[in-house]
């Protein structure tokens, strides 16, 4: 529970086949840095990180 949770984020993007720097990390709605350790978010077997795609523009004209 002390590695750097960057390795599982480059890990989860390669095998998704996008840039890390595309997707956003978070655990109980707050982002997850590349140097956090799950020790430190206070994680716990079967917790759940969540994992979103980054949107950039898109504007809804009538």
């Amino acid at each position: 529970m002390t590695t750097h949770l960057k390795k599982l984020k480059e890990s989860y993007s390669q095998r998704q086949g996008v840039p890390a720097s595309t997707l956003r990390f978070l655990f109980e709605g707050q982002r997850i840095a590349d140097n956090q350790t799950p020790k430190e978010l206070g994680m716990e077997d079967e917790d759940v990180i969540e994992v979103y795609q980054e949107q950039t523009g898109g504007l809804w004209n009538d």
